[in-house]
């Protein structure tokens, strides 16, 4: 007996979208997506806190977002991005980030070298901001390297946590059922990739993924 593949109402064009975002949005992400590729360096202050600045704010993921108190001993943004510049220029992510080819598509192959840049990349922010930091962490990376590093947070992880359920896979042991690691997110973003890929036969990138994910939230589909 046939048996028909489940259906997917919300993967339309409109909630797909393109490389480059969704609707009156794309315009102001090619200019961010342009801008990464004219200031590429991680090792340069200026070219860090310029990145982290507009990245963050654009995004709604702010490394700037800090209690009165953990600001004290940071005054004023040109100070905090100051610093935030150095600290990541002083890391390895400039180092780890260049030995990842911007061309090789995401694959669970290469899941941990995603998840260990990442990882140098929170401690140093977090080292700034005492916070988690790693939605912001992921977005700025994803700007350097569109094709691996997929972009979370909470609205996301909510929509993907929704694809789990429907999928009956375990997404994470919390409360919520929902994770803020990388890795665990990571790896259930391929795994609803590739269900999206079969379903529509043909590829997905990831900022589609994030657009599907962000619409879905979005408009609670």
């Amino acid at each position: 007996m046939h048996l028909s593949e489940p259906s997917i109402p919300y993967l339309t064009n409109d909630i797909i979208g393109t490389d480059e975002g969704c609707g009156i949005f794309i315009p102001a992400n090619r200019m961010l997506y342009q801008f990464v590729r004219d200031n590429p360096s991680n090792t340069d202050k200026a070219q860090i806190a310029s990145k982290a600045l507009i990245i963050g704010r654009s995004l709604s993921a702010s490394a700037e977002r800090r209690t009165p108190s953990e600001a004290e001993p940071v005054s004023g943004t040109a100070n905090f991005y100051d610093l935030l510049g150095q600290t990541v220029a002083d890391s390895m992510v400039g180092e780890l980030l260049d030995m990842l080819d911007e061309h090789q598509d995401l694959t669970p192959m290469l899941i941990g070298d995603v998840v260990k840049v990442h990882s140098f990349l929170c401690g140093a922010v977090t080292k700034v901001t005492q916070k988690d930091c790693s939605s912001f962490s992921s977005k700025y990376l994803h700007f350097h390297r569109p094709k691996l590093f997929p972009m979370m947070d909470s609205r996301a992880r909510t929509a993907l946590k929704w694809v789990a359920d429907e999928q009956d896979w375990v997404f994470a042991y919390t409360t919520a059922g929902q994770s803020k690691n990388y890795r665990v997110y990571v790896d259930h973003f391929l795994r609803a990739r590739q269900l999206f890929e079969d379903h529509l036969k043909r590829p997905v990138s990831l900022r589609q993924m994030d657009n599907i994910l962000l619409n879905r939230f979005d408009l609670y589909i």
